[in-house]
């Protein structure tokens, strides 16, 4: 159980390095980060909308965050790497999760609101993205809005993969909305998505090959035994009896295996290869 307790550990701190970081950089657009150990400490890869508030006057607030960092959460020599969101912004779950938020708080309605982020995201790329707010949104009671366009996927391991989640709070006077946007990235594949090649020309000279082989395999068969020049119906009756019932058996038959047959002989059969071969000939 020492091994499980140390990952739960972790994760707990983790998630509260995140919610601390998250409430100190409370409006420079906080899109996510990822925090990696390295022989050097404890790298943390944040991005953000708005990177100056974040960095501060001469690197003053990240100083005072890389302080703060280590002392509350005992990280050993923590790294901040700051990374801008830029144009990927409005494709980012958080960053639009809490732009909505700021907009509720400034008097937005949720409609407005919730319409209008909806529209960035989707003219972002995206191809799908829902919007859910909850709360008291104009009166009285607790209700839940839901804004939705594109392709959402809701549950398995395609809304884990290709999903992506951004929370946030707006404090209202009539109390706390929680918003949650969902959106499914440009380069998302899903697994009923699949890519037909286009077969090579090595391939499709190939395919023709076969096919005119089928085709001649096929004219070949239909034609009786009666069809070739010198074979009446006694010496049909004949192959019928040695069970070569068509023209393909007994060109494949070796001269030896023809004259071998009941009533065959070894002129007869030479005569019959000759004038099957130049019936073949004929035909191709």
């Amino acid at each position: 159980m020492a091994g499980e307790r140390k990952f739960v550990k972790e994760k707990v701190n983790r998630t509260l390095v995140k919610e601390f970081l998250k409430k100190e950089i409370e409006g420079a657009g906080f899109g996510g980060l990822d925090i990696q150990r390295t022989p050097m400490g404890t790298r943390i890869n944040m991005i953000v909308e708005r990177p100056g508030l974040v960095i501060g006057r001469r690197g003053a607030n990240i100083n005072k965050l890389t302080e703060e960092l280590s002392k509350k959460f005992g990280m050993d020599n923590p790294q901040i790497e700051i990374q801008e969101a830029g144009s990927a912004a409005s494709l980012n779950a958080q960053i639009m999760a809490e732009k909505l938020a700021e907009a509720l708080e400034r008097g937005w309605h949720f409609r407005r609101a919730g319409h209008s982020t909806v529209r960035r995201i989707m003219e972002a790329g995206a191809k799908g993205c829902q919007i859910i707010i909850t709360g008291k949104l104009t009166g009285a009671r607790h209700r839940v809005e839901k804004f939705t366009q594109g392709h959402v996927k809701y549950c398995g391991e395609p809304a884990r993969e290709v999903m992506d989640n951004g929370y946030a709070k707006a404090k209202k006077k009539l109390g706390m909305l929680g918003i949650k946007v969902r959106i499914m990235r440009p380069d998302a594949r899903l697994p009923d998505e699949v890519n037909i090649n286009q077969p090579t020309k090595e391939i499709k000279e190939e395919k023709a090959e076969v096919k005119e082989e089928k085709k001649e395999v096929k004219k070949t068969e239909e034609k009786k035994l009666t069809d070739i020049p010198g074979v009446g119906p006694s010496l049909a009756k004949k192959f019928e009896k040695a069970d070569i019932k068509s023209i393909k058996q007994l060109d494949d038959m070796t001269l030896e295996d023809l004259a071998s047959v009941k009533g065959i002989g070894e002129k007869t059969a030479k005569k019959i290869k000759e004038k099957l071969k130049k019936m073949i000939n004929e035909e191709l």
